[in-house]
Protein backbone atom coordinates (compact mmCIF):
# COMPACT_ATOMS: atom_id res chain seq x y z
CA UNK A 1 0.00 0.00 0.00
CA UNK A 2 2.70 2.50 0.98
CA UNK A 3 4.77 1.63 -2.08
CA UNK A 4 1.81 2.49 -4.35
CA UNK A 5 1.46 5.93 -2.77
CA UNK A 6 5.17 6.63 -3.21
CA UNK A 7 4.90 5.95 -6.95
CA UNK A 8 2.45 8.85 -7.29
CA UNK A 9 4.85 11.62 -6.21
CA UNK A 10 5.73 12.72 -9.73
CA UNK A 11 2.05 13.11 -10.71
CA UNK A 12 1.02 15.80 -8.24
CA UNK A 13 1.34 19.58 -8.26
CA UNK A 14 4.37 20.53 -6.18
CA UNK A 15 5.28 23.47 -3.96
CA UNK A 16 1.79 24.42 -2.82
CA UNK A 17 1.94 27.33 -0.38
CA UNK A 18 -0.60 28.08 2.37
CA UNK A 19 -0.84 30.99 4.82
CA UNK A 20 -3.44 29.87 7.37
CA UNK A 21 -5.11 32.50 9.55
CA UNK A 22 -6.75 29.85 11.75
CA UNK A 23 -6.39 26.18 12.56
CA UNK A 24 -5.99 24.05 9.45
CA UNK A 25 -5.68 20.45 8.25
CA UNK A 26 -2.82 20.27 5.73
CA UNK A 27 -3.23 18.34 2.49
CA UNK A 28 -0.40 16.23 1.15
CA UNK A 29 0.36 19.04 -1.32
CA UNK A 30 0.81 21.78 1.31
CA UNK A 31 4.61 21.67 1.25
CA UNK A 32 5.19 25.26 2.44
CA UNK A 33 3.22 26.62 5.41
CA UNK A 34 3.66 30.19 6.63
CA UNK A 35 1.09 31.09 9.33
CA UNK A 36 1.16 34.87 9.63
CA UNK A 37 -1.85 36.03 11.65
CA UNK A 38 -1.73 34.38 15.05
CA UNK A 39 -4.45 36.33 16.89
CA UNK A 40 -5.45 33.22 18.85
CA UNK A 41 -3.89 29.83 19.48
CA UNK A 42 -3.79 27.83 16.23
CA UNK A 43 -3.42 24.13 15.40
CA UNK A 44 -1.82 22.89 12.19
CA UNK A 45 -2.53 19.22 11.51
CA UNK A 46 -0.01 17.43 9.32
CA UNK A 47 -1.31 15.36 6.39
CA UNK A 48 -1.81 11.61 6.83
CA UNK A 49 1.64 10.16 7.49
CA UNK A 50 1.19 7.24 5.04
CA UNK A 51 -0.01 9.47 2.19
CA UNK A 52 2.92 11.87 2.75
CA UNK A 53 5.59 9.13 2.57
CA UNK A 54 8.89 10.46 1.22
CA UNK A 55 7.88 14.13 1.41
CA UNK A 56 9.24 17.14 3.26
CA UNK A 57 7.10 19.94 4.71
CA UNK A 58 8.44 23.37 5.70
CA UNK A 59 6.66 25.37 8.41
CA UNK A 60 7.88 28.87 9.34
CA UNK A 61 5.92 31.04 11.76
CA UNK A 62 5.56 34.66 10.74
CA UNK A 63 3.68 35.70 13.88
CA UNK A 64 3.20 33.94 17.23
CA UNK A 65 3.85 34.53 20.90
CA UNK A 66 3.52 32.77 24.26
CA UNK A 67 -0.27 33.33 24.25
CA UNK A 68 -1.01 32.91 20.54
CA UNK A 69 0.89 29.68 19.97
CA UNK A 70 0.92 27.46 16.91
CA UNK A 71 0.72 23.74 17.69
CA UNK A 72 1.82 21.22 15.08
CA UNK A 73 0.07 17.87 15.46
CA UNK A 74 -0.56 14.71 13.48
CA UNK A 75 -3.78 12.82 12.71
CA UNK A 76 -3.06 10.31 15.50
CA UNK A 77 -1.46 8.10 12.84
CA UNK A 78 2.28 8.61 13.41
CA UNK A 79 4.33 6.33 15.63
CA UNK A 80 5.71 7.96 18.78
CA UNK A 81 4.23 11.39 18.03
CA UNK A 82 4.41 14.37 20.41
CA UNK A 83 2.88 17.75 19.53
CA UNK A 84 5.29 20.57 18.72
CA UNK A 85 4.44 24.07 19.98
CA UNK A 86 5.82 27.14 18.21
CA UNK A 87 5.56 30.43 20.08
CA UNK A 88 7.86 32.95 18.44
CA UNK A 89 8.33 34.80 15.18
CA UNK A 90 10.52 32.76 12.81
CA UNK A 91 10.15 29.51 14.78
CA UNK A 92 10.43 26.82 12.11
CA UNK A 93 10.23 23.11 11.36
CA UNK A 94 11.23 20.82 8.54
CA UNK A 95 9.13 17.65 8.75
CA UNK A 96 9.67 14.39 6.86
CA UNK A 97 7.35 11.38 6.59
CA UNK A 98 8.72 7.86 6.17
CA UNK A 99 5.17 6.57 5.83
CA UNK A 100 4.89 5.47 9.46
CA UNK A 101 6.46 8.29 11.48
CA UNK A 102 6.80 12.07 11.21
CA UNK A 103 10.44 13.08 11.67
CA UNK A 104 11.19 16.67 12.72
CA UNK A 105 14.48 16.99 10.83
CA UNK A 106 15.07 20.56 11.93
CA UNK A 107 13.34 22.54 14.62
CA UNK A 108 14.43 26.05 15.48
CA UNK A 109 12.31 27.64 18.17
CA UNK A 110 12.43 30.77 20.25
CA UNK A 111 13.53 30.20 23.80
CA UNK A 112 13.10 33.32 25.92
CA UNK A 113 15.07 33.43 29.18
CA UNK A 114 13.12 33.88 32.41
CA UNK A 115 12.52 37.51 33.21
CA UNK A 116 12.72 38.48 29.52
CA UNK A 117 10.31 41.22 28.40
CA UNK A 118 8.49 39.46 25.55
CA UNK A 119 8.16 41.44 22.32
Amino acid sequence: MLEDRFAQHDKEVVDKFIDPAASVQMSTRDYVVRPSAATAPMVIVLPPVAEAKGRFYSIVVRDADVVNTITITDMDDSECWADIVLNGKCDRLLMYSDGLHWHPLAAITTQYPSGYDYP
